[in-house]
């Protein structure tokens, strides 16, 4: 099979928006399921897939050593908060997690105590569910919200 030489003055007749918009919208239609379900870790990395896919954009800081080998590659936090904001939010989910699971062989520890330390990783993540709408709102990736919206004609409010 003869392959085609590649065309470098070639350009995509779609930018790449669309295809970070189908990644997206894919990777939202698998959220609710597993939270939904109580699979925490499952949602959390779902969660983590879409952030990976809205901070692609943001730079990279490379340390290299005297002889030009890399040494480390950290975010660039010196343009934006929001890796800083999804750190914190992943770490709370990780010792809300670490606390679960801790108290679950312990037979001095309550059902009580042990759903509310289960509530409690619930909580951390659909924080970080939240706030990643919001991010998205935030770099205009996210539906629009409107006044007027045939969904809002069930409220007597659409034409």
């Amino acid at each position: 099979m003869a392959f085609r030489k590649f065309n470098q003055n070639l350009a995509p007749d779609k930018d790449a928006g669309w295809g970070l918009i189908y990644r997206l919208n894919n990777l939202w239609s698998k959220v609710d399921l597993p939270a939904e379900a109580g699979d925490y870790d499952h949602w959390n990395i779902i969660l983590d897939r879409i952030f990976c896919n809205l901070f692609y954009r943001y730079p990279l800081a490379v340390t290299e050593d005297a002889d030009g080998k890399v040494i480390d590659v950290k975010v660039d936090l010196t343009k934006d908060s929001s890796y800083k904001t999804f750190t914190f939010l992943s770490k709370k989910i990780f010792s809300n997690k670490i606390a679960y699971l801790t108290m679950l062989p312990d037979p001095h520890v309550t059902k009580n105590q042990k759903m509310i330390a289960k509530s409690r990783w619930y909580h951390a993540v659909m924080l970080k569910d939240m706030w990643l709408r919001k991010f998205m709102q935030e770099l205009g990736l996210y539906l629009k919200e409107v006044e007027r919206s045939p969904g809002s004609a069930l409220f007597g409010g659409g034409s």
